[in-house]
């Protein structure tokens, strides 16, 4: 099973097959784990994640001011209803101060403790004000004694159950603004705790014709009254806070979600594309900064199975090592090379001529591919570079363009193992009977030639600027190939000059045989042979 088919993560859609609905949409299936095992999304913590993190501190920034801005309704609100409350009680306070006959107060002893007719008449009329203001919980009036913190009840309306009596003494060491009542109307600012309970009050004089200060009048709104304030201001206010929270509870969401839901997708798409998967698109049809990221995202991957399309087309054309360097090559493609020291294999059919007359055109190019596949197979996994096909001919290279300082032992196990290979594809065409064909002319089986050299190459671009191909040149390959053809006048299929010998390991050097001294034509010095 290939790689390819091992990651099966994400399928695209059939653009003919696209329904609307679907263009929308991300055509991905859901992320699966690589061969390794891990998922892109899993190697961050939760609380890490950019759209968490963003929802954490986007709601809580706006959670923290609305909060603040709650509590400051809330002050607001409350210090609002109080001071509300204050004015009524100093208009409620001071208007009542004027109704009471202040002479008739001061006709009245400091300590007399008897309720008089007139003190009965000020309780009724108290009375009847506290139930017309429910707010009202008590009305009285203090007057002073020779001791400025030293009171004395005149009269006390309460709705609660302990009222004061007639006479009864009051300090007022504990409420400087009560004495201020003396001289003006006056309200406390915040709830004051006495012995009869928590209040809310105001004052306001008691004057004689003559202008003397004879009394105050108190107004007392109670706790109740104030802690009812108070909870109808919180419950408001939590109200708004708890609108608000669901409010941007709800925002958060979408725009967490909208953030979330591109970004899974692009680390999706990404970790695809990483194991291999070029067939990925997301299609996100968005108007804002995720569309454009995955609409070059989709543009990316797309040019990028183009490169990976034409790569892997050089691989049909050329070895897999000169399509490597011709694409490693990011600025411009120079005509000529480099001199290297190189092994140089060079393979032929015996008999070739011979055995394609009986065969079809057909029948002899579906025999060469399947000869030169295999050929081909061999020689990469022996590191070796296949420079050229030439009918049944092959032409390969050890040491480029990737440098081995083994090549000449490369060369030379992939040349054995190539005949090794080709005694099985006998064995093959024999059972499928199409050796039939030559068996017919005498020929048993077929064998092939080879022949190896090493010495000193030019590898590198050959051709001109506007077609080139990658070649080997120099003495060496035609030492190789003339090694090749003594193939046939030594009777063996591999052989390799003294160079490649010298070069072997023990194993190999001491299966190789001396067939002779040659002299190459076109060549002065001489080639000493050797077959294994």
């Amino acid at each position: 099973m290939t790689q390819q088919q091992q990651i099966q993560t994400f399928d695209v859609l059939p653009a003919k097959t696209q329904t609307p609905a679907q263009a929308d949409a991300v055509v991905v299936e859901p992320f699966t784990p690589d061969t390794r095992g891990i998922n892109p999304i899993s190697e961050i913590r939760s609380f890490h994640r950019f759209h968490f993190r963003l929802t954490l501190a986007y709601g809580g920034a706006v959670m923290a001011t609305i909060g603040l801005l709650v509590y400051l309704f809330y002050s607001l609100w409350s210090q609002s209803e109080i001071e509300a409350l204050q004015r009524r009680l100093t208009a409620i306070a001071s208007s009542l101060a004027q109704t009471i006959d202040a002479e008739a107060i001061k006709a009245h002893r400091l300590d007399n403790t008897e309720l008089t007719d007139f003190q009965q008449e000020l309780f009724q009329q108290f009375q009847i004000l506290a139930e017309k203001d429910s707010d009202i919980e008590s009305i009285y009036i203090l007057r002073p004694s020779s001791v400025p913190t030293e009171l004395y009840f005149f009269i006390d309306f309460s709705k609660g159950v302990k009222q004061a009596t007639p006479g009864q003494f009051y300090s007022a060491e504990e409420t400087p603004i009560l004495l201020k009542g003396f001289t003006k109307t006056v309200v406390e600012d915040q709830p004051y705790e006495d012995e009869y309970g928590i209040t809310l009050s105001a004052y306001s004089p008691l004057i004689t014709s003559a202008g003397e200060k004879i009394g105050l009048v108190g107004v007392d709104v109670k706790s109740t009254q104030l802690e009812q304030m108070r909870a109808r201001v919180l419950l408001a206010s939590a109200v708004i806070l708890l609108v608000a929270l669901g409010v941007i509870a709800l925002v958060s969401f979408i725009v967490a979600r909208s953030i979330r839901e591109p970004l899974v997708r692009l680390i999706l798409g990404t970790g695809a594309v990483a194991q291999g998967n070029l067939d990925v698109r997301l299609r996100l049809r968005r108007e804002d900064e995720f569309g454009l990221l995955g609409k070059y995202f989709d543009k990316m991957a797309e040019e990028l199975k183009e490169r990976q399309q034409i790569r892997d087309l050089f691989g049909r054309y050329l070895s897999e090592d000169v399509a490597r360097s011709v694409l490693a090559r990011t600025q411009s493609f120079e005509l000529g090379g480099q001199e290297v020291v190189v092994t140089v294999l060079f393979c032929d059919l015996r008999d070739y001529t011979t055995i394609s007359e009986r065969l079809s055109p057909m029948q002899m190019v579906a025999m060469i591919n399947e000869y030169l596949g295999v050929m081909n197979v061999i020689i990469d996994e022996h590191h070796g570079c296949v420079i050229e096909f030439l009918g049944d001919g092959i032409l390969a290279v050890f040491g480029a363009p990737q440098a081995f300082p083994e090549h000449a032992e490369m060369a030379v196990r992939c040349a054995t193992a190539m005949r090794d290979a080709l005694k099985q594809l006998n064995q093959q065409w024999e059972q499928d009977g199409m050796a039939e064909r030559w068996q017919d002319m005498g020929i048993d089986h077929i064998e092939c030639r080879i022949g190896l050299h090493t010495g000193p190459v030019v590898a590198g671009n050959l051709g001109s600027r506007t077609r080139m191909k990658y070649a080997v040149i120099g003495d060496t390959v035609n030492v190789a190939a003339r090694l090749e053809a003594l193939n046939k006048e030594y009777d063996t299929t591999i052989l390799m000059s003294d160079e490649v010998v010298t070069r072997l390991p023990n194993d190999l050097r001491e299966r190789c045989e001396k067939v002779g001294i040659t002299v190459v034509k076109g060549r002065q010095q001489t080639v000493v042979s050797y077959s294994i």
